[in-house]
């Protein structure tokens, strides 16, 4: 299922290119913000516009629609009212697409009424693109105040104004049809086989609207919606012991814990219902919310439980998580500290609360209790290896290296199968190399690599063991460890290194133009789901790219076309996808391939940005992939946003520092904004760092953890720097953007070529 951006994603835009005003103007700045929004940057746009705006005398209704029309871009909708609402041409001007922006901003902020009388303002038929928007903004304005009738019928126009969505205008109409007969006549009309599929929701959902609770009940229930269902049954109410059994149910609903979304809904139906819950219901709840991502509920859940003495060890390890989850340290160790047995949970929450220790500042308590884990639970092999790791990391936090060392050793020595092991034999034998024995690093390296050749470590410890062979003075063997690697994987980070150590030019791929083969039906999809995107029709819009992702297509040629029709429409990561299937069954490893592989959206203002700010636009693209993998609605599980995935206190404070006229969190999904603060946070860390690598790893990690690792023995070698990153994720994401910035030089003319 593709990943839903919020819907302002889809509702603002506009369903037909932005028209130029009557007559040129003569400002300078609305030309530039005209020219702004046609090359996809509403944002640059509002910004230029603004000046103009604050001018009485410049406030022309030019300037006016052109900013209304960029702030409904990027999501700015009490904007676009704040603009609009009361000026007396909307209706006269733009073919009343004023009148329309204001419909289309009533409905996002909830004023349903207000849609509806904008709706109804606007003059019907004249122009065919324009009428067909009214009628689907009136339809769904009638749909939201219950005016059934009234909507079905509108949706009926609409679809004949709109051939192409008919199938799913049609759907709509029917879920607000009474007359079962009217249904079916309208479910005849639907000729799309996807469309088809949905007619048991949408009866479902004409049943909730025509009051029949339980039968549509029974039909979300047959549909797999329960909590859908459980909500609706809850509604009926008849009696008190059939609430006493619908709150059995949802509890019971909780604690199956289907999926994260399932228990997200069951647990708000609770709470909105039946609130307060027992101690019993609160201590299902937090069990639930523990493993469905809801750390602040689970927290309070756990709480209430607790002080009814209720709960077990499990219970109290998973409260003690939580708090650690939501970043509560200082709370989070006493809660580990007493999770006493059973044994094996005693072990992990034994290692929890060592590391709680130290992440709230109390380090020499955290090693002693790391050495209190080695000693009471040495047959542990999770608890015990992972406070051996992080004892050895501390160590060179320390400059201690050989502590650090005498403790990776002791966990390969101890705990040969765990799946640190790896990792622990890599990081003792970096630090044999920093501390000068070369031949004996060389040895370390190459036994790594033959004792854990399927570990993720295998080709690094192959490339070190090159190094460590050539600072050893034995150049045969080190070419013979780098030769291995340079003919491997081209989007690997080592196969990269190795072929620069080996003097060869950097990979390339094949050079090949971007042709495909036709794919009429596909392309008339993204269209379609393009269509229903901007006229707020969300979901359906998502079920038709989801259609062409699940497409089963064995042919090669057709998935590259395929991703090549997701990519110029800007879905760059449903592109990569397909892309990357297409490759797997056989595609050409050419430049055509490699493009969709390592896409670019928003070129023209990644390019600008990457200028405005001094930075190599395939730094840019490549640290976007990595972040977002292009897709512009991306949300990260800590709530960073948007292409270059920006925390919104981060990008409220960059804002300020630009002196944006204003500011909202949800800019942050506009791709030109994010391309503008990500790329104004990378110059800020450029100017801070000498070196690449830090920058990086601070864009991941933050300035406080970079300052504490550039402190580590041997770190003036970028390459050693990025190996002695203790955090798995962000040396990972160090290493890959520095090989996507690799793939992008190759790719495209625009980025800056190798030092």
């Amino acid at each position: 299922m593709l990943p839903l951006p919020p819907v302002w994603v889809t509702l603002a835009l506009a369903i037909a290119p932005v028209r130029a005003p009557a007559a040129a103007p003569p400002d300078s700045l609305v030309a530039g913000a005209a020219d702004a929004l046609q090359r996809g940057r509403p944002w640059q746009a509002s910004r230029l516009i603004a000046a103009v705006l604050a001018d009485s005398a410049r406030r022309t209704p030019d300037a006016l629609m052109l900013a209304a029309t960029a702030a409904s871009r990027w999501g700015g909708w009490p904007e676009v009212t704040r603009l609009l609402d009361g000026q007396s041409w909307v209706d006269s001007a733009f073919d009343a697409r004023g009148r329309l922006l204001l419909a289309r901003a009533a409905l996002e902020q909830g004023a349903d009424s207000v849609a509806l009388g904008h709706a109804l303002a606007v003059p019907s038929g004249n122009v065919a693109a324009v009428d067909g928007e009214r009628l689907v903004l009136l339809a769904t304005a009638l749909d939201r105040l219950h005016a059934r009738d009234s909507a079905a019928a509108t949706y009926g126009r609409a679809a004949e104004r709109l051939p192409t969505i008919a199938g799913w205008l049609y759907l709509r109409a029917a879920a607000v049809t009474d007359d079962s007969t009217g249904r079916a006549r309208l479910y005849e009309r639907v000729a799309d086989p996807l469309a088809r599929e949905r007619i048991a929701w949408s009866e479902a959902a004409a049943h909730r609207g025509t009051g029949d609770l339980a039968g549509a009940a029974a039909r979300y229930a047959v549909l797999g919606a329960r909590a859908t269902a459980v909500r609706l049954r809850l509604a009926l109410s008849p009696d008190s012991a059939w609430r006493a059994g619908m709150r059995r149910e949802l509890t019971a609903l909780v604690a199956a814990r289907r999926s994260p979304g399932e228990v997200r809904d069951a647990i708000g139906l609770l709470d909105s219902a039946f609130a307060p819950l027992t101690a019993a219901e609160e201590l299902e709840v937090g069990r639930a919310a523990s493993t469905a991502g809801s750390a602040t509920r689970a927290v309070a859940a756990f709480e209430r439980a607790f002080s009814a003495r209720l709960g077990a060890a499990e219970d109290r390890l998973s409260f003690a998580t939580a708090l650690a989850r939501l970043g509560r340290y200082t709370e989070a160790a006493p809660q580990f500290a007493r999770v006493q047995a059973p044994r094996d949970l005693a072990a992990s929450a034994a290692y929890q609360w060592a590391r709680a220790l130290v992440r709230s500042g109390q380090t020499e308590e955290g090693r002693a209790g790391l050495a209190r884990v080695l000693r009471l639970h040495p047959r542990d092999t999770t608890a015990a290896s992972t406070a051996l790791l992080l004892l050895g990391d501390l160590a060179s936090d320390d400059r201690a290296d050989p502590r650090a060392r005498s403790h990776f050793r002791q966990l390969v020595a101890r705990y040969p199968s765990s799946r640190l092991a790896p990792t622990a034999a890599f990081r003792g034998a970096m630090i044999t190399l920093l501390t000068g024995d070369a031949r004996g690093a060389a040895a370390e390296f190459d036994g790594l690599a033959r004792r854990y050749p399927r570990s993720d470590e295998a080709a690094a410890a192959t490339y070190w063991a090159g190094r460590a062979w050539a600072v050893a003075g034995d150049s045969a063997a080190a070419r013979e460890r780098w030769e291995r690697l340079a003919g491997g994987d081209p989007g690997s980070y080592y196969t990269g290194l190795a072929t620069r150590r080996l003097d060869r030019p950097a990979w390339e791929p094949a050079a090949a133009p971007d042709s495909f083969v036709p794919i009429p039906a596909a392309d008339s999809a993204v269209e379609r789901a393009a269509l229903l995107g901007r006229l707020g029709l969300v979901t359906e819009s998502h079920w038709e790219y989801d259609r062409l992702v699940r497409q089963s297509e064995s042919s090669p040629e057709r998935l590259l076309a395929l991703a090549n029709a997701f990519r110029r429409d800007g879905l760059a990561s449903q592109a990569i996808q397909l892309a990357r299937r297409a490759l797997g069954l056989g595609a050409a490893a050419d430049a055509r391939t490699y493009r969709l592989l390592y896409p670019v959206v928003m070129e023209e203002a990644l390019l600008a940005e990457a200028q405005e700010h001094r930075l190599d636009p395939g730094l840019v693209a490549a640290l976007i992939r990595q972040e977002s993998m292009f897709n512009p609605a991306a949300t990260s599980p800590v709530g960073a946003r948007g292409l270059m995935q920006v925390m919104p206190d981060l990008g409220q404070r960059l804002a300020q520092s630009l002196a944006y006229p204003v500011w909202d969190p949800v800019l942050l999904y506009q791709p030109d904004v994010s391309l503008q603060l990500g790329a104004y946070y990378l110059q800020e860390l450029t100017d801070r760092y000498d070196r690449p690598v830090h920058v990086l790893a601070a864009y991941n990690a933050g300035v406080s953890r970079v300052e504490r690792w550039a402190q580590r023995i041997g770190v003036d070698d970028p390459e050693v720097f990025t190996e002695r990153i203790p955090f798995a994720e962000t040396r990972g994401y160090v290493r890959a953007i520095q090989r996507n910035q690799e793939i992008y030089r190759s790719l495209y003319p625009w980025a800056a070529p190798r030092p």
